[in-house]
């Protein structure tokens, strides 16, 4: 009993961790949106409260409104992307620390669904990124590296897991109707 104890300290230590990242990931995508949107209004209207069109000039001399708009976009994609990821990754912990144990069958089907996440939701931000670098003529800006090589193989590894829970979740059922 002292392994599940200690698997338990571990899940509830990640389970804040992946809370706190996520509300990070969250407000990130947030100020990302609220910097879009103003440089949305700010091109169309030309001023947000009493900033002007030249002062935004000046602060983003190297790039057009054009391709600091489709900056944002194309990163706000990708932090909501992690903000998700760690959303159904704390939800997996917290549902762990519910059950008491990671055999169980909800964790098993929640360790699979982040694994599949893990592989597609990267892929399609890959992507709807490519489509806004084209959108926008980015290919000056160098964009981050969101190659989904590295995702995949999680995701692949979190199937595994998940298989392994399932059959812990089945012999602790077995070993219950024994008792």
């Amino acid at each position: 009993m002292k392994s599940l104890q200690t698997i338990q300290k571990t899940c509830k230590i990640f389970q804040t961790l992946t809370k706190i990242v996520m509300i990070l990931c969250f407000v990130g995508s947030g100020l990302l949106l609220l910097g879009l949107i103003c440089g949305i209004v700010i091109s169309s209207a030309g001023a947000v409260v009493s900033g002007g069109v030249e002062t935004l000039y000046k602060l983003t001399a190297s790039a057009s409104f054009y391709e600091m708009i489709g900056t944002l976009l194309a990163e706000f994609v990708v932090t909501l992307t992690d903000a998700l990821l760690f959303f159904h990754a704390w939800k997996y912990f917290s549902a762990e620390q519910a059950d008491g144990t990671p055999f169980s069958r909800r964790g098993a089907d929640m360790m699979k669904r982040l694994g599949i996440l893990l592989i597609v939701l990267p892929a399609v931000a890959a992507i709807v990124v490519g489509v806004l670098h084209g959108i926008f003529d980015l290919t000056q800006i160098e964009a981050a590296d969101i190659g989904n090589g590295t995702s995949v193989m999680m995701g692949i590894m979190l199937i595994l897991i998940s298989v392994i829970l399932r059959y812990g979740a089945e012999l602790e059922e077995r070993e219950d109707k024994y008792e």
